[in-house]
């Protein structure tokens, strides 16, 4: 579902691109500076560093708060004793969910990502082999206990994980998370009010009153009929969910965080449900303990108001693979340092899709979205992020732009960043539009706070000659600063970020 919005998405915005604002340009007075110089590196690394704690610190406390409600419905089964260490393992086991939300939250890196996995394993294994250890000396059992309370360990984390887990591995992969929450939402909405509906049925079809009719009806039409006022009520609930994400109640990475638990919260009641009835819907107690320990610590330790270091991308288009592995490691955790601003283009489109343009899209108002002209470009230019989300992130703002608008677009950009980060790889006198960002880098003295990445591909005479006509003079160009990214390592993406915020 979420590869079919994403692929139906990406195409309305092509089209929409591709054609003409009957406004026309915009020619809005453009200052030709940044607003402010960018703060000294070593308090912005720091601040990113406290940042960065906080998240650990708060995610961690409400994932435990979590574990211990579902520890805690899971020895209510009859006939299961409770132990110390018996507790302290499925304890564990429930806060499994804390790697992968953190992992999450703080972009790490896919191969850092599994040292996290690991280090998780191994924190828990070792804590149970020293405690069992610990617990047999005393008792004077045999050894061979402590490698059974392992084994035991190790089964209940795999039986408990490894459902959630995969469902969490597709919803949150890269190319869909902008939407999958939404999506989880609202099939979750239709699949218990389906069940809730099967109940109804059969509950009216036993009293007898109504059997004639709805067994005319039929069972399906039945299920037909009560869609409407569920389709309904799952609309009013996202656009709810929404006008929190406007009023930057909760960031886009928040709400996958939330998904993650949601999914755990879901598959550990429908486990109860077998045994317990309704009653199994008390699983998704740990979800609201972890969503109100994170809200009540997030409110407690608040984030700082001052404004950040703001990012403009710019890049050439056509190159969606590697665009995105560059923006993932460079402007998500960017975020943490200032808001990013980007002209919209499909090549992203995946990555930079939120609440508010899912819901702008499947209402048919993606118009609204678009820049038609200078009154237009005025308002958007008023919503660029300027103040942290709770979880201490900027967010990306992207700009509509036909093919029209665009050009003045950029020229408001530039002098409303304090970095500008440009993709050069495979430019060509072909990228016209890239040709003409460069010239204005040069007309508005942004050269030197620009950082551009290329590669064998980048025709580099055709850059300087490009950036010599934009700056008038040149002997007034400042030293480019270019990053060579040739094989798509890690390590490359990392010293780009670094060039970003030197020192």
């Amino acid at each position: 579902m979420s590869l079919v919005l994403i692929w139906l998405y990406r195409r309305t915005v092509e089209r929409a691109m591709r054609g003409a604002s009957t406004v026309g340009e915009s020619a809005i007075p453009l200052p030709v500076s940044p607003w402010r110089e960018p703060g000294n590196p070593d308090y912005v690394r720091n601040r990113e560093r406290v940042l960065r704690l906080r998240l650990v610190l708060v995610y961690a406390l409400a994932g435990a708060s979590a574990a211990a409600v579902w520890t805690w419905l899971y020895f209510r089964t009859p006939e299961l004793e409770f132990t110390w260490l018996r507790g302290f393992a499925v304890w564990y086991v429930y806060c499994w969910p804390i790697p992968a939300t953190l992992i999450m939250l703080l972009a790490i890196p896919w191969r850092r990502s599994l040292w996290v996995a690991v280090g998780y394993l191994t924190a828990g294994m070792l804590a149970i082999l020293v405690s069992s250890a610990i617990s047999h000396l005393i008792s004077g059992q045999a050894g061979f206990h402590v490698i059974a309370n392992l084994q035991a360990f190790l089964f209940l984390l795999a039986l408990e994980a490894s459902l959630p887990a995969f469902i969490i591995l597709i919803v949150s992969n890269r190319r869909i998370r902008g939407v999958s929450p939404l999506a989880l939402a609202a099939l979750l909405i239709f699949t218990f009010s389906a069940v809730a509906a099967r109940e109804i049925f059969v509950t009216l079809v036993d009293a007898g009153g109504l059997r004639k009719s709805l067994l005319t009806i039929g069972p399906n039409g039945w299920f037909m009929f009560a869609t409407v006022p569920v389709g309904y009520i799952c609309w009013c609930l996202l656009a709810l969910l929404n006008a929190g994400y406007r009023r930057k109640s909760f960031s886009d990475m928040q709400l996958v965080a939330d998904l993650f638990w949601v999914t755990v919260a879901f598959v550990f009641s429908a486990q109860y449900a077998s045994s317990l009835g309704w009653k199994g819907i008390t699983g998704l107690a740990g979800f609201v303990a972890y969503r109100g320990v994170a809200q009540v610590v997030l409110a407690m330790w608040p984030v700082p108001h001052e404004p950040g270091i703001r990012l403009l991308i710019l890049r050439v288009f056509g190159f969606r693979g590697r665009t995105e592995k560059l923006f993932d490691s460079v402007a998500q955790r960017w975020r943490f340092r200032g808001g990013v601003a980007m002209i919209a283009g499909t090549d992203l489109a995946a990555r930079t899709i939120d609440p508010d343009d899912t819901l702008a899209f499947l209402a048919g108002d993606m118009r609204s979205r678009f820049i038609q002209g200078p009154h237009d470009l005025e308002e958007h230019l008023k919503l660029m992020d300027g103040s942290r989300d709770p979880d201490g992130r900027f967010r990306v703002t992207e700009f509509f732009c036909h093919e029209n608008t665009w050009s003045g677009t950029l020229a408001a950009l530039l002098g409303r960043s304090d970095a500008i980060l440009m993709d050069l790889r495979g430019f060509s006198e072909k990228n016209s539009g890239c040709i003409f960002e460069l010239q204005q880098l040069g007309t508005q003295q942004r050269l030197g706070d620009t950082v551009f990445v290329v590669d064998a591909s980048t025709d580099i005479q055709l850059l300087e000659l490009t950036v010599s006509a934009g700056e008038g003079k040149a002997a007034g160009i400042p030293p480019l600063r270019l990053e060579k990214v040739e094989s798509g390592a890690a390590a490359e993406r990392e010293r780009v970020y670094r060039s970003l915020c030197p020192g």
